[in-house]
């Protein structure tokens, strides 16, 4: 299913978000680059490298929805060049989570990096996490760290 333009890439990937909040991770796995540098980042654990725990990372974050579908796709921004292009974009959603029969809303700020592969572009970075407003520097804070006096940023 993978695209030989990097429009119609975009919007495989947006087409398979629709199976995967049903709790199909099969449709967004396949567009994903299979090469060891491809990376996964989100917003239910650290960042995954390599298909296969990319592959673990997507399946784990699908087993988590079901009956779900998307409402919503804003683009903020979009680049391509020949090789490589991205997308910046809030995903909105709704989906039932595992142990619960109620339909809650979902909401991701969502960075995709592409990369031709061959005739095709595949996704070789997702980046998603859950902030879609903005928020006080305090979020950023880790809880139940110390900094030590000689760590420079």
């Amino acid at each position: 299913m993978a695209q030989s333009d990097f429009d119609g890439a975009v919007e495989a990937f947006r087409q398979a978000l629709h199976a995967y909040l049903k709790g199909d991770p099969q449709p967004v796995t396949q567009l994903f680059s299979r090469r060891e540098d491809v990376t996964l980042a989100n917003p239910l654990g650290p960042p995954r490298r390599g298909p296969a725990q990319v592959d673990k990372g997507i399946e784990e974050g699908a087993s988590y929805l079901r009956d779900g579908s998307v409402r919503d796709i804003e683009e903020v921004s979009r680049y391509t060049a020949p090789e490589i292009g991205y997308v910046v974009q809030l995903e909105r959603g709704q989906a039932r989570l595992s142990g619960s029969d109620e339909m809650v809303p979902l909401a991701l700020r969502v960075t995709m990096i592409f990369r031709r592969e061959e005739d095709t572009w595949k996704v070789t970075h997702r980046h998603a996490d859950p902030i879609t407003t903005a928020r006080p520097i305090t979020t950023v804070i880790e809880t139940g760290s110390s900094i030590d006096s000689r760590t420079t940023v």
